[in-house]
Order: structure tokens, then C-alpha cells, then sequence
């Protein structure tokens, strides 16, 4: 087998010149291997989208991954390219190419060949990521001037702060995706993202030098119904999210009734498998347990447990998922949980006191695309102390002795509609809300907060969109209502997606 590989993929290197790029050698004999399962649609479309003279190559490098052919079957694949200074043609081994093409093409025109991106192991790797420029405008005083959460109180901006214009490019997002089938009976896949929110850069010029921030960092497990998965990602709990460029690095109503957030994990899932009607999917997850109170001034090289850490205890995340096929859309409903156990510590007079803080949660999730033209999706929630969460509009647990030290209890959520008007054309309308119980938080804290948001969305090509985005801020203080603030956020958003 290894021996008839060879050849044929050496006849394809010879007969490439003359092949019409619509009738390739090199993408046919991937699709039968693919239509075999010998490779997969992924690896498929790697070959697919390479460059002409680059197809064996890709071809070759895949096989060579999965064990079909060795070193010696391989160095006798070759590729041709032409030579950028004279036009001659020269042979180059695959080994050899990455290292010898240049990184971009340069002056004089070269058909230097794309050679598919791959690990040290021989996985092929995906680069993808969003290229994002901001620029906004607000009208009231707000925790984060260009993703604003909620209004600081009114009379806090009085010499013109409260009114500001900016432009950022730090939502700003890359990620490397990995996918290699057949480990252990299952399909090995993997993300790795980062974007540059973080923060600034402490130097007089710094505003614009923004710091990495990891989003996702996972491996992953496929079996037919079971899978399993190590590493940072999206929250099993309350996990949708509203449409928004403007709010990307954060989601649409943080705060004001999206519950959302990436955590490291150990998760277990179970699904049904997909039929032409339904199935039902079971995910389970044990999380860091963190709660949401993590002092910003310490953070540093040096970790310090929080209020959940110290409750010696994984988070626990659980989630029944069902959805129904109807013509080409599926309907979903999901109903998810969690729970986690800290301890809240600190003194009254001079007595250390320590008390339990049970983190809880209920969340309804729902998508209902009644038809291509419009789509229904939000989430409702109650709980306790979910700071961690973007919940309890960043105050999840008070002080001991009071009556949050055992974690505020909230409850929220959000909604939106969606208008697919055309391929080209995208309308979202959305709402959210948040309301923390009053009783459990000091006079003046923030109390309820809401967010009303429009955008418009125009995709000019598959990898660029701009969007337009407005959106009514209402925050309000508990027994405070002289400082209740009412503000906008004007959002212009140029997304390139690659």
C-alpha cells in the first residue's frame, strides 16, 4: 500500500503542470481517500484550499502524519517551484520547503508554493483569528470606556469626563485550532486563542500597547456519543452569548443579565448523536472555583486563593441540552446548574470571623430560529454570589457579618432578535437586565442594571464586515436615586476575518 502511495503521488507531481486546476490529481485521490475515511474532512480541505503546486505536498505531509508513508516513501515526493530571480525551475524536497519559502511574497512576482501549517508532531494546525478596529462614543461616566459594562453615578464626571471619544484595536483576537483523528478510538482536537485585553502597558506612551490575554486553551476527545475534555474554555453553565462587534472581547450584556465566562475544567459530555429529527446532550464539568472576588491589586506572578478557593472544592457546572431539527434549523433548549463552596473571612472588632459562601446557579437557555430570516435566542437566570460570572454586577459577596457575607442573590437575563434580511444584511435587537436583592447590599451599591442594543451588520465580503451598534445604558443605585445614571454607546466596528 505504502508503495503504490508513492507512486501515484509521484505521477501527480509530474502531470500537475498540465492538470486543470478544476480536474487536480492531488484533490482527487483526497477525496476518495476522504469518501474511504483514511483522511478527514478537515484534512480534506487543507489540500483543497493549498496552492496548485503545493497539493502533493499537503497530501504527502497528511499521510505521513497518520503513518502511510515513512521517510524513505516521502523523500521521494517531490514539488517544483520557480525561482523568483530567473524564472528557472528548480527541485525542491518537501523537508526542505517551509524552510527554504519566504514568508510573504516579495518583489518580483514569485508562485513560491503555500505550504500547509503543522506542528512539531506533523498535526496540521488552523490559523484563524479577527482583525478588529473600534471606534465609540459615550455619553456618561462608565467602568471600561470602550466596552462599557455599566454608568458610574451621575455627578462622579463633572468636568466633561463623562463625554468621551476613543478608537482601540484591542478586541483584537488569534487562535491556532488542531485536529488529528483516530487517538485511543477517538478524534484528538484541540483551540488554543488569545486576544490583547488584558490591559495597558504602564508607560507614558503606552495606552495603545495592549497586554495578551488567554481565552482558550483546550484538548479534546471525540467518541460516537462520549467526549472528554482538559483546559480552559467556555462555561457549561449560561452558555450563549448575544451578537455584537462591539462587544466582542466581552459579551453583550455583561452585567446586565449574560452570565459568561472561560474557565480551566475537567468536562464530560454525552450526546444521543444527531438524527434527521433530535438529540439530547449531557454535559458535566468540574471547574476552578474561583467566585468572582479576586482583588485587581494583587494580581501578579503570585496567585492568592479567593473566597471559593478556600472552599477546598471544584466547581461543579451541569447542563441538559435538547434540540429539534426542523427543515434546516435547529431549535434548542437548555437548562443548566452550578455549584461551588468558599469561604468569606474577615474581622468584626478584633475577632477573625469566617463564614461558608455556597455559590449556586439556574440558568434556562434557548435558540429558536422560526425561520432563516429571524432567530430567537437569551437566557434567564437566579443565584448566588456569581461574580465569577459577570453577575451581581461585580458584587457577589459582602463583607462578613452583613447580610451578603453568605454571597448576594440575583437574578436576570437577556434576549435577542435577530434579522437576516439578506446574505448580506444582519439586524440584532436585544435587552438585558440584572437585579442583585437589595436588602443584601450596602446603601449606594450598584442595585439594577440595563442595557438596551441595536446593531446593523453589513458583510461585505466573507472576511470583512463593518457594524454599527447603539446601545441605552440604565443604572441605578440602592436608595440612591439622585446618583441613577442614564447613558450611550456609540460603536463603529471594521472586523477582517481570517
Amino acid at each position: 500500500m505504502f508503495g503504490r502511495l508513492s507512486i501515484s503521488l509521484t505521477l501527480m507531481c509530474a502531470a500537475a503542470a498540465a492538470a486543470d486546476k478544476y480536474d487536480d490529481p492531488a484533490i482527487t485521490l483526497a477525496r476518495i481517500l476522504a469518501d474511504k475515511g483514511s483522511i478527514s474532512d478537515v484534512e480534506l480541505s487543507i489540500v483543497e484550499s493549498a496552492a496548485e503546486n503545493a497539493r502533493v505536498s499537503a497530501l504527502a505531509s497528511i499521510l505521513r502524519s497518520k503513518g502511510l508513508l515513512n521517510d524513505v516513501e516521502i523523500a521521494k515526493v517531490w514539488t517544483r517551484r520557480e525561482s523568483p530571480a530567473d524564472g528557472a525551475v528548480q527541485i525542491v524536497p518537501i523537508s526542505t520547503q517551509a524552510a527554504t519559502a519566504p514568508a510573504a511574497p516579495q518583489p518580483p512576482p514569485s508562485r513560491t508554493a503555500d505550504v500547509p501549517v503543522t506542528s512539531d508532531t506533523h498535526i496540521p494546525v488552523i490559523l484563524y483569528g479577527t482583525v478588529l478596529f473600534n471606534a465609540f462614543y459615550n455619553t456618561a461616566p462608565n467602568n471600561i470606556e470602550d466596552l462599557p459594562l455599566f454608568l458610574s453615578k451621575q455627578g462622579t464626571g463633572p468636568f466633561g469626563a463623562d463625554k468621551n471619544f476613543g478608537m482601540t484595536a484591542r478586541q483584537t483576537r488569534l487562535g491556532l485550532r488542531f485536529n488529528k483523528p483516530d487517538v485511543a478510538g477517538a478524534r484528538l482536537s484541540g483551540d488554543f486563542e488569545f486576544d490583547i485585553f488584558a490591559g495597558k502597558t504602564e508607560l507614558p506612551n503606552g495606552m495603545n500597547m495592549d497586554i495578551f490575554r488567554l481565552r482558550l486553551a483546550y484538548g479534546r476527545l471525540d467518541w460516537n456519543h462520549w467526549a472528554f475534555e482538559a483546559g480552559q474554555d467556555w462555561a457549561v453553565f449560561a452558555p450563549l452569548n448575544p451578537t455584537s462587534y462591539a462587544m466582542y472581547a466581552i459579551p453583550e450584556f455583561s452585567s446586565s443579565g449574560n452570565l459568561w465566562i472561560r474557565q480551566p475544567q475537567l468536562r464530560m459530555e454525552y450526546t444521543t448523536g444527531s438524527n434527521d429529527t433530535s438529540h439530547f446532550l449531557w454535559q458535566l464539568s468540574a471547574n476552578d472555583s474561583n467566585i468572582g472576588d479576586y482583588p485587581p491589586n494583587l494580581f501578579s506572578t503570585a496567585r492568592q486563593p479567593g473566597i471559593g478557593e478556600r472552599g477546598r472544592m471544584p466547581m461543579i457546572e451541569n447542563r441538559f441540552a435538547w434540540t429539534s431539527r426542523v427543515d434546516d434549523r435547529d431549535f434548542t433548549v437548555g437548562a443548566s446548574g452550578v455549584f461551588g463552596r468558599g469561604q468569606n473571612v474577615g474581622m468584626i472588632g478584633l475577632i477573625n470571623v469566617q463564614q461558608p459562601v455556597d455559590s449556586w446557579g439556574v440558568a434556562l437557555d434557548y435558540s429558536l430560529p422560526f425561520t432563516r430570516y429571524f432567530n430567537l435566542t437569551g437566557e434567564a437566570f437566579i443565584g448566588r454570589a456569581l461574580g465569577i460570572f459577570s453577575g451581581t454586577n461585580g458584587e457577589p459577596v459582602g463583607a462578613v457579618g452583613t447580610t451578603g457575607g453568605h454571597g448576594v442573590r440575583s437574578q436576570g437575563g437577556w434576549m435577542q432578535a435577530q434579522f437576516n434580511f439578506a446574505k448580506q444584511w444582519q439586524v440584532n435587537l436585544g435587552y438585558g437586565i440584572e437585579t442583585p436583592s437589595a436588602s443584601q447590599l450596602p446603601v449606594g451599591n450598584r442595585w439594577r442594571n440595563q442595557n438596551y442594543m441595536g446593531n446593523v451588520m453589513y458583510k461585505l465580503s466573507p472576511n470583512l464586515t463593518f457594524a454599527w451598534e447603539y446601545r441605552r445604558m440604565l443604572t441605578d443605585f440602592r436608595n440612591q436615586t439622585f446618583a441613577n445614571e442614564r447613558g450611550d454607546h456609540i460603536n463603529l466596528a471594521v472586523a477582517y476575518i481570517f
